[in-house]
């Protein structure tokens, strides 16, 4: 058995000094397994890096063994061997179909071992970066960190497992400057992979049909893209730009496997027409305005708009949606397999400071199908890179810039005090004319928002709640908040998101006479779910301590999250443990205290027996059942 593979002028090893654990490995595609390499020319000389890419012999599609090999051999590598001439596209440096003895344990595969077996490999150039994503995710918002292990190794944790401290620091860099400078990056990546695309569709007539971020590198040094994994492209004509998909027709009812797609693609960026005909009792997930299973330019463009439609709303789909950052193809899954959240893809749950025209151009790009979609003449969807390049170049030379101004230094002070007095009163009309002016537009923007809203929108609604209590008069403060807050009660119990916001108001507004009954009133009609998040945006909040609301969130917090004061806890649940209006609270701060190690320290410092205890918890649970 050996770590070593001969090619036909290079041998191959992996290199084990690269990666969050030193095993070399980069990535698991849908067909192969990714590690970093070395090669060194057969007879000897310098080490270079390169990317091993182990793809199976033979594969099952729809129930038929197929030769894998013969198929890269035959279409992908000829595919490759075209677009060469392309810098920003991958460039394989050799084909090894005979691994001899190599053997290499991997824990990511069927059997737990790559060999000879069973696997060919595939060496391409190394690209020294991050995917489109990991960009975005990990070197622009820092939404994902590697921290060391005890056992010596290393792992990635993701932003629903950072501090409060760190979530906040993460927030605040989440700024216009910030904001701003992303987009001018997204808008500059947008053109480059429409240059790179334009050459191999409308130069070489190759249809890539893979585009997601995960496909799209970025250089670290430069910030170039180069585009990868050309294993779903296909050739097409001047004559004939469509192209059929082989697959057969899946259950939607069922999970997708790797030999039963539900699409040729990535689920989530795939365009409509690349999804599988629905079999058996199963719903095609869309509305078929389409010839199902026809490819074309059109449907790489449809994906060009989901990435980029991802890179631009990351921060919220990262910071909002925990299943996003957990498994981003079961987040598509469960909630975009429909017409209106798939196609007319928009940036309603992302920051404001984002160009209208670019938001524009991403609706363009995933339009829901038409019969005519693909007509050259329908102008609702683009139909080459040259247009989209053109209107992307538009947005790019018309979206605002950040100026920053240095105040300038006083070279003279005033001499007379009447002058100062003069210029001062003159800021102070105009402070107060724009905040009358802002609080105007907030109120309108709340109107147009709350008239027709839902829970992708939520930042807007955040941005603008906080715009209304920032600008309103002092005399109207207090109703604003009422408004707000009646908004978010209406539909039942808040999620931890509204609990946040609603808080961060009520530190701006600092009512202290108020405060206790507006903590009762988050309490009540907190998620019974989020107890414990909700919490603690709660004790946060100071001057709200002879708040009933407040005493229950701390219990809740010190029991679940502190592990601290468990008999003052219960001290705190026997005192309202009649209350009828935070019944909800109540009951969660009982199923927290109800554990045998909770109850041996409340026995030990009160002196009750555990059975008297049990009793008081139960008679809890019977009320609230009753009630």
């Amino acid at each position: 058995m050996k770590n070593e593979i001969i090619g036909n002028r290079y041998r191959y090893i992996i290199d084990t000094s690269y990666g969050i654990n030193k095993d070399g490995f980069i990535a698991i595609g849908t067909e192969s397994v990714v590690y970093k390499g070395l090669k060194t020319e057969l007879n000897g000389g310098l080490q270079f890096s390169c990317v091993l890419k182990f793809k199976p012999k033979y594969v099952l599609v729809d129930g038929k063994v197929v030769n894998r090999l013969e198929i890269f051999k035959n279409e992908e590598w000829k595919i490759f061997e075209e677009l060469r001439e392309c810098r920003s596209i991958v460039k394989i440096e050799d084909v090894i179909d005979d691994l001899g003895d190599f053997s290499l344990p991997c824990d990511k595969v069927a059997g737990g071992v790559i060999n000879g077996h069973s696997y060919f490999c595939v060496v391409e150039e190394f690209i020294d970066g991050w995917s489109l994503e990991e960009f975005c995710r990990d070197e622009y918002w820092k939404l994902r960190k590697i921290v060391p292990l005890d056992n010596g190794l290393n792992d990635i944790v993701s932003y629903h497992d950072f501090s409060s401290t760190e979530k906040e620091e993460i927030h605040f860099s989440y700024n216009y400057d910030n904001i701003l400078k992303y987009q001018d990056q997204i808008l500059r990546f947008m053109i480059d992979l429409c240059e790179i695309m334009e050459f191999v569709t409308e130069e070489k007539n190759i249809l890539h049909l893979d585009i997601k971020p995960e496909n799209i590198m970025v250089t670290r040094y430069g910030k170039e893209l180069v585009l990868i994994d050309f294993g779903r492209a296909k050739k097409i004509t001047k004559a004939n730009r469509f192209v059929k998909s082989p697959l057969s027709d899946v259950n939607y009812n069922d999970n997708e496997t790797v030999d039963r797609m539900y699409q040729y693609g990535t689920l989530g960026y795939a365009a409509p027409e690349c999804y599988s005909k629905a079999a058996e009792d199963s719903k095609f997930p869309f509305t078929v305005n389409f010839e199902q299973g026809k490819m074309s330019v059109e449907s790489d463009i449809f994906s060009f708009g989901a990435t980029f439609w991802e890179c631009l709303n990351i921060f919220e789909l990262v910071t909002k949606n925990k299943l996003f950052s957990d498994d981003i193809h079961e987040f598509y899954r469960k909630n975009f397999l429909n017409d209106d959240a798939y196609c007319d893809r928009d940036l309603s749950c992302t920051s404001a400071y984002y160009h209208k025209k670019l938001e524009a151009i991403i609706k363009r790009c995933t339009r829901r199908r038409t019969p005519n979609y693909c007509d050259l003449d329908n102008k609702d969807y683009y139909h080459s890179y040259k247009d989209l390049k053109k209107d992307l170049e538009d947005a790019r030379d018309s979206a605002p810039t950040i100026v920053k101004e240095e105040n300038p230094k006083v070279k003279n002070a005033f001499s007379w005090c009447g002058r100062m007095l003069a210029l001062f009163s003159v800021f102070l009309i105009i402070y107060f004319i724009f905040r009358i002016m802002a609080f105007n537009i907030a109120e309108n923007k709340w109107e147009i928002l709350t008239s027709n809203y839902n829970e992708t929108q939520f930042y807007k609604l955040e941005e603008v709640a906080k715009s209304l209590i920032t600008t309103a008069p002092a005399g109207r403060v207090d109703e604003i908040y009422d408004k707000i807050a009646d908004f978010t009660y209406k539909d039942g119990y808040i999620s931890e998101y509204e609990a946040a916001l609603l808080v961060s108001l009520l530190q701006r507004i600092n009512n202290n006479d108020l405060l206790p009954e507006r903590i009762d009133e988050i309490m009540i009609n907190a998620d019974t779910r989020k107890f414990k998040e909700i919490s603690v945006e709660i004790i946060k909040l100071e001057g709200g301590e002879e708040s009933a609301g407040y005493e229950l969130a701390k219990a809740i917090f010190n029991v679940e999250v502190g592990k601290t004061d468990i008999t003052k806890a219960y001290e705190t649940l026997m005192k309202y443990k009649n209350n009828v209006e935070l019944r909800n609270a109540v009951i969660k701060l009982k199923n927290t205290l109800d554990n045998d190690k909770n109850i041996n320290i409340i026995t030990k410092e009160t002196g009750l027996n555990r059975h008297e205890i049990r009793e008081q918890f139960e008679e809890i649970a019977e009320k609230g059942a009753e009630e």
